[in-house]
């Protein structure tokens, strides 16, 4: 997974993503927040246009902090009121995503924005095949969202410049 996160993969077709994109920065500037976290944030393109950003990435040297979200965890850094977890998401078993949503659940203190990928492969590269990626549904959004009593205050379908289907959702705390 490092090879290709740290130099085959390219955020070149983000801003085109309808929720996930450019859009996004006014999205999370409209609540507000006093700090955000961005896990696995790749390049870290929003951290000029989010005040209050930090960005962690285990494989990408524009991040803030170059760590994966377990090691950041064990720093026990105050939660952030907002998390952006857009594409970071996305790998290993069930239970790997289990413990991750429950890390990020101590993680934000109000917000927690999504962009997950229904376990489709990136087609592009032969790089990926070692990479096992979860199979998103809608299913597994709800049972989180009841499971940890988040309110879901969106849940949309959008699609990358190559056709791939993504959902964009937002839990909150209040």
């Amino acid at each position: 997974m490092e090879s290709y996160f740290s130099g085959i993969w390219k955020d070149d077709y983000v801003s085109l993503l309808k929720h996930s994109g450019d859009a996004l920065i006014d999205y999370v500037n409209k609540l507000s927040p006093s700090s955000v976290l961005d896990v696995g944030c790749g390049y870290n393109r929003l951290r000029d246009a989010i005040p209050g950003l930090v960005g962690i990435d285990p494989y990408n040297s524009e991040a803030h902090l170059h760590m994966s979200l377990e090691e950041y965890y064990q720093y026990e850094f105050p939660p952030a009121d907002t998390v952006l977890c857009l594409g970071s998401i996305n790998f290993g078993s069930e239970k790997n995503i289990d413990e991750q949503i429950s890390m990020l659940d101590k993680l934000f203190l109000k917000d927690c924005i999504f962009r997950v990928n229904p376990g489709i492969e990136h087609s592009w590269s032969n790089e990926w095949k070692d990479i096992e990626w979860y199979d998103w549904n809608i299913e597994k959004i709800n049972k989180i969202a009841i499971e940890y009593r988040y309110k879901i205050k969106s849940l949309e379908e959008e699609y990358t410049s190559q056709g791939h289907k993504r959902y964009f959702f937002h839990y909150a705390k209040y």
